[in-house]
């Protein structure tokens, strides 16, 4: 065995994988937290009739909807997160636990920078079967295109917020 075989190399980038693969696991409850969590106060379902509905929409596969913009939010999230905090220990003192829970803690910040536009896409695609097949966004880059612009346009996050500007729909 060579000198090189007794370092071992960071796997860092199994983290995403780890987590894309884990996400697939747990989409369709996520699926159902946002459900719940974006209706309105005179439509409230319980998560039976939630659940009955995706169901009878989309069938099975449809408790999977919007799996594509959820594998890339973990792509992108968990793996800079574990890159960041590879790199990160060659810069600090390891030896320290608050060294590296401030490297852990500056990993998650850029890494939830990174992953915010995946969690958008993700979101708005899971809601969105709850519109009428007309009114659906016809790809995910139309879905993120309609998230920005309405973030950019109203850039208050409640909805209740937003009725102070004329014409805008948040």
């Amino acid at each position: 065995m060579g000198e090189d075989s007794s370092r071992r190399l960071p796997r860092w980038w199994f983290g995403g994988v780890c987590a894309a693969i884990a996400v697939t696991g747990t989409h369709p409850i996520d699926l159902i937290k946002v459900q719940l969590q974006t209706q309105s106060q005179a439509d409230r379902k319980t998560v039976g009739e939630i659940l009955k509905g995706i169901h009878e929409r989309s069938g099975i596969l449809g408790f999977y909807n919007g799996i594509s913009a959820s594998w890339f939010r973990q792509l992108t999230y968990t793996t800079t997160r574990f890159a960041l905090y590879e790199a990160g220990k060659d810069y600090v003192d390891t030896q320290k636990v608050s060294s590296k829970m401030a490297l852990a803690t500056f990993a998650g910040i850029v890494g939830g920078i990174v992953g915010v536009p995946g969690d958008v896409v993700t979101v708005r695609l899971q809601n969105d079967v709850k519109l009428p097949e007309e009114k659906r966004p016809t790809s995910t880059f139309s879905t993120a295109f309609s998230a920005s612009t309405k973030r950019r346009a109203c850039p208050v996050s409640s909805a209740a917020q937003c009725r102070p500007f004329p014409g805008q729909s948040c």
